[in-house]
């Protein structure tokens, strides 16, 4: 009986080969649907095989568009099909470099230049770079992730320095950015001094589609996964349900292993469509309380002002959650935990900042004799879960 136990333990089916290709930190060989931004970005660094500057170039699109993807894809082909190229490439996550300091720390330990994290002025770090930069004697190519992040920290001021270095610096060098943004408007917002000096390219990276979803998904799982263990019908509802709601590929790929995992915990033969379902219904879960524990303290302060509320109005207590209640009922929690309260007027934004990350829905209630405000209508996920992920975080209710 034993026996027979280990045999059918150890001859389980299998369907996931290999799960680094099921998730979005993978870079594939090819990029499906992005031919075009691919093709762009390759003719814009084309400069640098006559030994010439290239043009500084903003990628702009949501999350899972593939920014990130085709800055690596092409810059990699670049130093793999060119080894004697006089450019070297820099890339630097502004998720984790979100300060001038810290970019300019990562741009010495890039060039060999061993300095502390902090401590030292700005101006050694800056010159330490520059000292390094010329000993190199090639030209850079700097690629700044989430860019978006920097601005908001530093207002634009290193963009401003680091677009400037060229008309300084001699004919043979030459520093350009490739700066990376989720936000269409990310370069409006720069001031008009740094807009006009920094002057990208501008390539645009659209919403994928459900077509492209689906050849994002039929490369993964070829790559991915043992041949015959899913059903491509699968693939083609999570493309669809994905393309619905975000055409972001790292979702669909997120689904995808996540269907994969079910479908091997089970012992199932294949993937299939039910596996598809409840991965779509799991992920959103885990995509909510991953984005609620990334929030400022303030948004998450906010966030459990409306759950309270929220939990009021199941029990007939509040007719309606408006902006002023949200605002007293923050208060109440600045107040425990011990912060000073944001104006008003700044909820009223960070209402609108969360609305936009999916985690509330907002409406106008036009309410007559009350006035007009904003009311929020529902949250992602249930008064009793909200709460329950907040208090793991530190927030008192």
């Amino acid at each position: 009986m034993m026996e027979e136990f280990i045999h059918s333990y150890r001859v389980k089916p299998l369907i996931i080969k290999d799960k680094r290709v099921l998730r979005d930190s993978y870079t594939p060989s090819s990029l499906p649907g992005r031919e075009e931004q691919i093709n762009r970005f390759h003719n814009i660094l084309s400069d640098l095989l006559v030994d010439s500057p290239p043009d500084h170039t903003s990628f702009t699109g949501k999350p899972g568009t593939g920014k990130t993807a085709v800055a690596k894809h092409v810059t990699g082909k670049y130093k793999k099909e060119y080894p004697d190229l006089r450019t070297k490439f820099i890339y630097i996550n502004c998720s984790q470099a979100n300060t001038a300091y810290r970019v300019m720390y990562q741009l010495n330990r890039a060039l060999q230049v061993l300095v502390p994290p902090s401590g030292y002025p700005y101006d050694v770090l800056y010159d330490k770079f520059m000292d390094a930069f010329y000993q190199l004697n090639k030209r850079l190519v700097v690629v700044l992730d989430e860019v978006d992040l920097l601005v908001r920290r530093d207002g634009g001021r290193l963009l401003y320095s680091l677009s400037r270095l060229n008309y300084d610096l001699p004919e043979e060098l030459s520093l350009t950015l490739v700066v990376i943004s989720n936000t269409a408007d990310f370069l409006e917002r720069l001031d008009p001094r740094t807009r006009s000096s920094f002057e990208p390219t501008r390539i645009i990276f659209p919403p994928y589609k459900q077509p492209q979803l689906y050849q994002i998904l039929h490369q993964r799982a070829e790559l991915g996964l043992k041949p015959g263990t899913w059903e491509d019908e699968a693939l083609h509802i999570i493309a669809a349900k994905v393309a619905q709601e975000s055409g972001d590929a790292r979702r669909a790929i997120d689904v995808l292993r996540m269907a994969a995992e079910l479908a091997e915990k089970e012992g199932a033969n294949k993937l299939t469509v039910e596996h598809a379902r409840q991965a779509l219904e799991t992920v959103n879960e885990e995509e909510i309380a991953i984005t609620v524990r990334t929030l400022p303290l303030h948004h998450r302060l906010i966030l459990a002002a409306i759950t309270d509320l929220m939990e009021m109005k199941e029990k007939q207590k509040v007719d309606r959650i408006s902006t002023g209640r949200i605002y007293r009922e923050y208060k109440g929690k600045a107040s425990k935990m011990m912060v000073p309260p944001l104006t008003m007027r700044r909820v009223s934004g960070i209402l609108r900042e969360l609305e936009a990350q999916g985690l509330i829905e907002i409406v106008m209630d036009y309410g007559g004799a009350r006035g007009n405000t904003k009311v929020v209508k529902a949250m992602a996920l249930s008064p009793s879960e909200m709460k329950k992920l907040l208090s793991s975080m530190g927030v008192v209710f």
